[in-house]
């Protein structure tokens, strides 16, 4: 019986190569690391406040009642189950 194996092109190796796993994690760190660096900048504080303003309750609260409407009701019916 013949065994199923993975052929790859002779010039493409498959994506287990350490070496490009190590440096795709090493870039995500060095990113988030920069993006976190100045929390307290100017730049910063004007941003967190056109999120953070008086509206975002009120957007969030919009986002996530449906999803917790429909999520209630699906388990309502699963636990009551479906009429024999």
């Amino acid at each position: 019986m013949r065994t199923l194996e993975a052929k790859f092109h002779p010039r493409v190796r498959p994506m287990r190569d350490s070496r490009l796993v190590s440096f795709v994690l090493l870039v995500g760190l060095l990113v988030t690391t920069a993006a976190s660096a100045c929390p307290n900048c100017e730049t910063s504080q004007v941003v967190k406040a056109s999120v953070l303003g008086e509206d975002f309750w009120r957007y969030l609260v919009m986002m996530v009642v449906p999803f917790l409407f429909i999520g209630a009701v699906s388990a309502y019916l699963y636990r009551i189950g479906l009429p024999r």
